[in-house]
């Protein structure tokens, strides 16, 4: 599936134009430089294509290169985690900018425990979550 596009806008542009939006609503100087330099490398990543040319995989491809990168523990997982939460909410601002005028309701799925955490973390994860659902039954 590609993403229509009402615009022949490419990624870079897009950027900007979300990167000022931010500024001008108040996003704190800390803030716009982690999205810039999170939204460069997604874009060094895929290339400086048309926004109606990126497609989930584009993001899926890079989460889970991030994912497999030499780092492990939880500051990568948070890493990971914030390069995904950035490049969603930058997808869904062009969807409400119409600069792509469709979007899948799950464009891509969030990162997996399982790729960003030791397999014991993970086990426990899950037996927690088990044991809280037994609590809220």
């Amino acid at each position: 599936m590609i993403i229509g596009s009402l615009k022949e806008v490419f990624l870079t542009r897009a950027r900007d134009i979300f990167l000022f939006d931010c500024r001008v609503g108040g996003l704190d100087a800390q803030a716009l430089r982690t999205s810039r330099d999170v939204l460069s490398s997604f874009i060094h990543f895929t290339g400086d294509i048309q926004v109606k040319q990126l497609k989930p995989d584009h993001v899926g491809l890079y989460i889970a290169n991030l994912s497999d990168g030499p780092n492990e523990g939880e500051e990568h997982a948070l890493m990971v985690t914030s390069h995904f939460d950035i490049i969603q909410t930058w997808i869904h601002w062009m969807y409400s900018q119409k600069l792509i005028t469709e979007r899948a309701s799950s464009f891509v799925k969030p990162p997996r425990l399982t790729n960003l955490f030791s397999s014991s973390l993970t086990r426990s994860l899950t037996h927690c979550q088990k044991i809280r659902a037994q609590v809220t039954v």
